[in-house]
């Protein structure tokens, strides 16, 4: 997917927001900002959105000297994501497609995503979750997964969000068969994507391979990730692609990838006919045929 004139206005508040997370310090953030608009100004709309995005927060890291800005939005979205699993887990064990169920609530755990809003929202995050159970999805597609995954001898699932990847390793914990399972990470701090250390305070060592992509960007670059993920990527039987950074640079991927997301850009939903908050299972070379109709 390429970045739209919609897309922005979106950039712009990620970057003033995410600086007011910084420092109070006006001045400060008036200079980031300037720098911020000055590159967009140049930006090249070939680019997926993850890409553009790629460039404005290097520009906020460097210009405020802060590693990580999304820090403790990170460590809070885990520890309530790990509050809530217990709770989880029992519905998913006890219900009559534990598989499905556990898709449902990994897809509820995208809701943990504070580029499309950079405040902690209990309601709007617990509401995600409360209506994991009925919200529609593909159930078809959701066979399909189950079976492929069960044939699999290596399944690769690419994470999205810190916190959301508590609820990851409990879909995780629901595959079937004897498949070795990869968990790829971003390389480094951007946005509140989860890297490699936050993967495992979520406990996805537990149950999978942690792997680091080598990117500090949202979604999954294959022209820039590190030669060790592109070798698991290609090999994989089973690719497994969490969120929409992830649809956004992958969805005309040269192989086969499942995509597990809530749509919550309405440019995507409206380029690709879904709804705007729709909750997706979908298998990309479904997705293709259906674009060239």
């Amino acid at each position: 997917m390429r970045t739209s004139l919609d897309c922005i206005p979106c950039f712009i508040r990620q970057a003033l927001d995410v600086s007011r997370m910084i420092t109070t310090d006006e001045k400060a953030v008036a200079a980031a900002m300037k720098k911020v608009m000055a590159a967009m100004a140049n930006f090249d709309l070939s680019l997926t959105p993850p890409e553009a995005g790629q460039l404005i927060h290097r520009i906020i890291r460097e210009e405020m000297k802060e590693r990580d800005p999304y820090s403790k939005l990170k460590e809070r979205s885990t520890k309530r994501a790990l509050e809530l699993a217990g709770r989880i887990k029992k519905t998913i064990t006890g219900s009559k497609d534990p598989f499905e169920t556990a898709v449902r609530f990994s897809i509820a755990g995208n809701i943990m995503d504070f580029g499309m809003r950079s405040e902690w929202d209990e309601k709007h995050i617990m509401a995600s979750f409360e209506k994991a159970e009925r919200e529609a999805i593909d159930s078809k597609a959701v066979e399909k997964l189950y079976l492929d995954i069960k044939n699999a001898k290596t399944v690769l699932v690419l994470g999205d969000n810190a916190g959301e990847t508590v609820f990851d390793r409990l879909l995780i914990e629901t595959f079937p068969g004897n498949a070795d399972v990869f968990y790829a990470a971003k390389g480094s701090a951007v946005i509140n994507d989860a890297t490699a250390d936050d993967a495992k305070q979520a406990g996805i060592d537990k149950v999978a391979k942690i792997l680091s992509n080598g990117v500090d960007s949202s979604g999954t670059l294959l022209n820039k990730c590190s030669e060790e993920f592109m070798t698991v990527f290609n090999r994989a039987d089973v690719v497994i692609a969490k969120g929409q950074g992830n649809f956004e640079t992958l969805n005309e991927a040269p192989r086969r990838i499942y995509f597990l997301l809530q749509v919550k850009c309405a440019v995507i939903a409206d380029f690709y006919g879904f709804s705007h908050g729709e909750w997706l299972v979908a298998d990309s070379n479904k997705l293709k045929r259906s674009e060239l109709k």
